[in-house]
């Protein structure tokens, strides 16, 4: 039901017995109990139910006329024919309602309102909000009118857009060369559990999601098992709606006696439930681990011929460090190395090692576009109208990107007509880019590439125990390590010693706590205050705004945890992505706990203030407020389901009785 706007909470359960006129009649007190009809009605006479507040019992109820309602119970003075009781004033933000008239109008307001003409307003609102609601409204326009201008932007750079659709198209998965060499897209019936698509990990991951869909096949059927054939109420436990003083009087009493005359059904779901997922789990883990090995043995990758080094001494970029631990490996393994990629210490100058990359591949590209005579993209700064100058301008700075003619502007074609080679400029950054080369060091790992598998575990086997010399350090080990290639994170492994990453992971730690502190204040904290004050009297319920709100508070908090945990896990510095991912996956689960842990806190406390705040008691008539320990308060069958209405978004309610 709807009254003044506000969602109300009237049960609506299609197995309830349509209702009968109250047989006590008018101005008689009855007790309500499990079996009573939350249906029944008030005579034509005296048409309001009233909870009785002249007697010393609990969940007693009078029918009567609307200039008696006030009489029976002080608090609720208004007779709503909607609803059929007597009830408070709704008014959003009021502590006390204005007994003195039948209509909707408060007398005194909770902290953060003032009065006006009977109605609360915020304290804290004015031009401040719609100053804010301004600027939100503009950054929306804002928004809009970029993307506007997005899909109606012209084509510039006809070459550049072909190279970058040939360039996606290329990045698209494709099954191996059938017999006329072609290479085509997987069908969309491809069995993503026992293919090989993109490896074993999306195996894995798709194998994963299916037994997660199976157990909650599992759980769920369970569940109706039960429901099916020991008791139909177990549909409908905890999920029935409260609403007026009488109804929840009713609710509370069914609900408790239900639940206690099922609670071995419930006790066994839970056994059920938790030795078969153990069970289950347990056989999934050893599926997943066989499928892995299953997948590794047939098939080869770089992994299976390499084998990590530790405990390279530091040596200078001045030597051919690669080329001779090469020669000592193999002369003292006495198997055929491939190739060695030493890990240079490199972190220092990351910076400026990537920016003498990119600029080396660009003059690669341009150098490649000449010499073939391909017509480069136009990267040139188009002529554009101001509005569109401004979006471009905007998108360049904010995705770091320049002109792009960089490289292009270092490469002079000779005339085409003698055929002669492209020049490349010189560069002033190559002579700072070689001394920092030559002054960098060594990290004490690498990696040694044999011509089999064979060849590299009978190298580590024969190396294993003393390891071998070079450059004057002995014990060098050679061990192996499945890791591809590209897992490794060559500029983390000069500075990520243990004691680096413990310290650097104990303050990732308290970042999180932080960002969680910032969520929860900012966030968190503004809801929680709105749900804390809100009038539940009646049994309204906040609407779906509130709702909504909370969802895209969780989707704000989870958004700040994927940065900042990954932020985290990079900075830890990580030798291989591997860990990375590991470390991550751990943060952000950590991250998780104790939001949920902040939300369950909250939201106990929420039901507990809104239950005491509105005279809710057990089922043996005590007062909720005067349940001193935390185990008896959270079994009643009232915070039950209060903790379940405030995750819900709202709350049910019951007006104060006696004591």
């Amino acid at each position: 039901a709807t009254v003044g706007g506000k969602t109300m909470g009237v049960d609506s359960e299609a197995e309830e017995p349509k209702g009968r006129v109250f047989a006590a009649g008018c101005m008689a007190t009855a007790k309500v109990h499990s079996g009573s009809n939350k249906k029944d009605i008030c005579p034509e006479s005296c048409p309001f139910f009233v909870q009785d507040h002249k007697d010393w019992d609990f969940c007693t109820f009078a029918c009567v006329a609307e200039e008696h309602c006030a009489s029976y119970n002080p608090d609720t003075h208004i007779g709503d024919k909607n609803l059929g009781v007597c009830r408070s004033c709704i008014v959003s933000g009021c502590l006390h309602c204005d007994t003195s008239v039948t209509e909707d109008s408060c007398s005194e307001c909770q902290a953060g309102y003032y009065l006006k003409d009977g109605q609360c307003w915020f304290k804290y609102g004015g031009t401040w909000v719609y100053v804010a609601g301004g600027v939100l409204g503009l950054l929306v326009l804002f928004v809009i009118l970029w993307l506007a201008e997005w899909f109606s932007r012209p084509i510039c750079n006809e070459v550049g857009l072909e190279s970058g659709l040939k360039h996606r198209e290329a990045q698209k998965l494709r099954m191996p060369k059938d017999e006329a060499g072609e290479r085509n897209q997987f069908p969309l019936g491809t069995n993503l559990h026992r293919s090989l698509v993109a490896g074993p990990g999306l195996m894995l991951h798709f194998n994963f999601q299916f037994a997660l869909i199976v157990w909650a096949i599992f759980v769920g059927c369970t569940w109706m098992a039960f429901a099916a054939f020991v008791d139909e109420k177990l549909w409908i436990l905890g999920t029935r709606r409260f609403g007026t003083a009488r109804n929840n009087c009713i609710l509370v009493a069914w609900g408790y006696e239900t639940q206690q005359s099922l609670m071995w059904a419930k006790v066994a779901f839970l056994w059920i439930v938790y030795i078969g997922s153990l069970l289950f789990w347990f056989a999934y883990g050893i599926y997943q681990l066989r499928a892995f090995q299953e997948v590794d043995y047939k098939n080869k990758t770089m992994k299976d011929f390499v084998a990590q080094i530790i405990g390279l001494p530091p040596v200078e970029g001045t030597k051919h460090v690669e080329e001779d631990l090469k020669a000592a490996i193999e002369r003292q393994s006495g198997q055929t190395v491939v190739g060695v990629s030493v890990a240079w210490d490199w972190y220092a100058q990351e910076q400026a090692v990537q920016a003498a990359i990119r600029e080396d591949l660009d003059e690669q590209e341009a150098l490649y576009r000449s010499t073939r005579r391909i017509v480069a993209p136009d990267t040139s700064e188009p002529d554009l109208p101001a509005p569109r100058k401004f979006f471009y301008l905007l998108e360049n700075s904010a995705l770091g990107l320049g002109n792009g003619n960089e490289a292009e502007e270092e490469i002079a074609e000779s005339p085409g007509e003698t055929g002669g080679a492209p020049m490349v400029t010189p560069r002033s950054q190559k002579e700072s880019i070689d001394e920092i080369l030559m002054e960098m060091r060594t990290s004490p790992r690498g990696f040694a590439v044999f011509e089999t598998q064979e060849a590299r575990d009978a190298a580590v086997e024969r190396l294993a125990g003393q390891g071998f010399s070079f450059e004057g350090a002995d014990g060098i080990e050679l061990k192996e390590h499945d890791v591809e290639p590209d897992t490794v994170q060559w500029v983390h492994f000069g500075h990520a010693t243990l004691q680096e990453k413990v310290v650097r992971l104990i303050i990732g730690f308290g970042i999180i706590i932080l960002a969680c502190a910032f969520w929860a204040v900012v966030f968190y904290s503004p809801y929680a205050y709105y749900v804390l004050t809100f009038n539940y009297e009646n049994g309204m319920q906040p609407g779906f705004a509130v709702g909504m709100s909370f969802s895209m508070i969780v989707v704000v908090g989870n958004q700040i945890m994927y940065e900042v945990c990954a932020r985290i896990s990079d900075w830890v510095g990580f030798r291989f992505k591997d860990d990375r991912e590991a470390c991550y996956m751990i943060l952000y689960t950590v991250a998780c706990m104790f939001n949920v842990a902040l939300d369950f806190v909250t939201t106990y406390f929420t039901a507990e203030r809104v239950m005491e705040g509105l005279g809710f008691r057990t089922y043996f008539g005590v007062p909720l407020e005067r349940i001193t320990t935390f185990t008896d308060k959270f079994e009643t069958y009232c915070m039950h389901w209060a903790c379940l209405g405030v995750r819900s978004g709202w709350c049910p309610t019951e007006r104060r009785t006696k004591g």
